[in-house]
Order: structure tokens, then sequence, then C-alpha cells
């Protein structure tokens, strides 16, 4: 999957509208922020904020405000005939709105895939494959667990706060800070983040430091002490020692042996565009 176009966040007037009766040549996901009125099959119909479409290569697209300012977040992609099982598998509908409820997960990652898109990254072409792919898993969770989250009230809250918990590593995390986030006790905090996740909130945040550390040892040169402390460590022994106690390897060892798994992958492509 590859995208063609994408938007984070767009505001647009009252009397904006979009009219392509023919589509818009690949397919086109909407997040929609606001109100807006949809023609589908040649009926017209309202939608609320906080819903979806995803047009179909070639099908019209005809839509517009509902009067007021229309937000939204977008983005144009195209997909192989191969990776056309994955929107079967997750049974994520094509050509109807779909109300999603709290879409903030959702629209970060296209926050996300928006900036891998118009950076230079090295990686930004298989980052954004994977984003896209984490993007429709997340739609479908949302779409097809209901009943998983009928476990807790605060679901949405809860993913709010599991993602600020990986954006935010450094962050000096407690059960008693997280739990007053949510404004609920340490105990009903604790057993419905590992209802809900199936870990537990410390675990958690030991996860999010650790899955940062190795993003920053395979990419960058910065000394691991310096990492251990940008990943939220004061010691960078106390660092070294769960590093290698949950990976099996210390940082340095993990480092060189992706700098490695790196050069050999830069050398493949290279002699692929041979």
């Amino acid at each position: 999957m590859k995208i063609n176009n994408i938007g984070y966040n767009h505001k647009h007037d009252a009397d904006f509208f979009v009219l392509r009766p023919e589509g818009s040549g690949d397919n086109l996901l909407l997040l929609l922020k606001t109100p807006a009125v949809f023609v589908i099959d040649g009926k017209e119909q309202r939608t609320e904020k906080n819903s979806f479409i995803m047009f179909g290569e070639g099908t019209p697209q005809n839509y517009r405000s509902d009067g007021g300012e229309f937000a939204n977040d977008w983005f144009h992609f195209s997909y192989s005939e191969e990776e056309k099982s994955l929107f079967e598998a997750l049974e994520i509908p094509f050509d109807k709105v779909v109300e999603i409820g709290d879409p903030s997960i959702l629209s970060l990652l296209i926050k996300n895939m928006s900036f891998e898109n118009y950076s230079s990254n090295l990686y930004k072409t298989d980052s954004i494959e994977l984003y896209l792919k984490l993007f429709f898993i997340k739609l479908s969770e949302k779409l097809h667990s209901e009943g998983e989250i009928k476990i807790s009230s605060c679901y949405d809250k809860m993913s709010m706060l599991r993602a600020k918990i990986y954006s935010m590593p450094q962050n000096d995390w407690n059960i008693d800070g997280l739990a007053h986030e949510l404004t609920m006790s340490r105990s009903h905090f604790e057993h419905t983040y590992k209802k809900i996740f199936g870990v537990s909130p410390m675990n958690e945040v030991i996860n999010s430091r650790l899955e940062h550390a190795k993003f920053m040892l395979s990419t960058t040169d910065i000394p691991i002490n310096l990492i251990a402390e940008i990943c939220g460590y004061k010691s960078d022994i106390h660092f070294m020692r769960q590093f290698k106690s949950r990976l099996g390897v210390t940082p340095s060892a993990y480092r060189a042996e992706m700098q490695k798994q790196n050069r050999a992958y830069i050398v493949k492509r290279q002699k692929k565009g041979k």
C-alpha cells in the first residue's frame, strides 16, 4: 500500500464541496471531524462528526459541508491486488459512511503518516506502509470490538493515555499520576487497564521506554547513557540491566546488530535499483 496524497486536520469554509463523478482515480479515506452531507447512490444523507467513509477507486465522490465549517483528515491511497485481502479480512466497508466514536487514535496515525509523507526520512516508504496497515487494523477494531469496548466506558480515554505513554517515554510515569489523569482510583485504574490491554500500566511504561530506546539505538549514534536519560531512566546502569533482562542483549550489542542489518538493507535496496 502507498499514500498518494494526505492531509491532516484540514479545515474549510461553509461553502466547501467536492464533486468527482468518476472518483479520484484511487482510493480515498475521509475521517470526519464535523457534520457533512454525502450523496451516495443518488441519495443524500447527512452524517455526524466522528465518522469515516472509504471511497473505492472509480466510486463517485460527492460531499459537502453541512452549512458550517468542514474539518477532516484524509488520504488518497493505492493497494495491490494481493493487499485487497487485508480489507476483506478486516471487514472494512467501502463507499459507506460509518460512525466510529472518538477518532483520536486514528487521527494521530494520519498525523504521523502525513509527517512521514512530507519528510526526507530514509525509510519513509516503509514507515508509511506500516502506518497504513496499523491504521486499518485500528479502524477494524473500532468497527468490530464493541463488546470489548463495553469492558470500560472510558476505553477511548484509556487508549489516548496509552498513546501518551508511548509518545512521552521520558515522563516520570507512576500509577498514582496515571490514575489521576483519568480521575480513577489506583486499584480500579490498574485493574481496568490490564483488562483492556492485557498488560499492567507500569509494564506498559517499561515497554514504551524500551521501544523508544530500540528506535534510537538503531537510528542514531547518541551515547547510551544519554539514550537512557531521554527514555526516562534516572540511571544508565538500570537502563542497561532492564534492556538486557527484557531483550536478552545489551544496548550496545543491539545497536551493533541493527547497524549491521541496516547496512545490509541499504545494499539490498541499492542492488534492486540498478
